[in-house]
């Protein structure tokens, strides 16, 4: 068995060089669907049931969901051999700058946009959740690439 593996893992078949190629992508996919749910789950209490501002409640549950994707991050998708400490206030600034300004910026959009109209008017959960559902797929893209940024290993000379 051990054989096979080791077979699989050296094979230049092209499903296997491309799997490899895309494992960071995959965990990241993994970890950041996690992240999601539990963002928009807190989104939704805060706003739905707790009846908090969109944008108050976004700038909450973005905040406790940091401190989960930063650890899942640094250690599962990345494997980041570099300091916490040195990733973390980059790391940090990329999510909030994200999760604060862009999610914020289209959730508001959104609000604004389809607040108004009879089915929404009827329906403000679902308004709350279109909105916070729009903002993480732009945020999810642009945290990928900060986050590779921030936890590459840097080549050695």
């Amino acid at each position: 068995m051990q054989r096979h593996i080791e077979a699989i893992s050296k094979s230049n078949h092209p499903l296997i060089v491309l799997s490899k190629r895309h494992i960071g992508f995959v965990k990241f996919l993994l970890v950041g669907s996690f992240n999601t749910l539990l963002d928009i789950t807190l989104y939704f209490l805060f706003s739905n049931i707790f009846d908090i501002n969109p944008i108050l409640a976004n700038v909450f549950s973005t905040g406790i969901t940091l401190c989960f994707s930063f650890l899942l991050n640094h250690k599962f998708v990345f494997r980041s051999q570099r300091k916490k400490r040195t990733t973390a206030v980059q790391f940090v600034a990329v999510t909030l700058f994200n999760a604060w300004v862009i999610q914020s910026l289209i959730i508001a959009g959104v609000v604004h946009s389809l607040g108004n109209t009879p089915f929404f008017l009827d329906h403000i959960w679902t308004l709350n959740l279109l909105a916070k559902v729009c903002s993480v797929g732009v945020s999810f893209i642009l945290n990928f690439l900060g986050y590779r940024y921030i936890f590459k290993v840097k080549e050695e000379a």
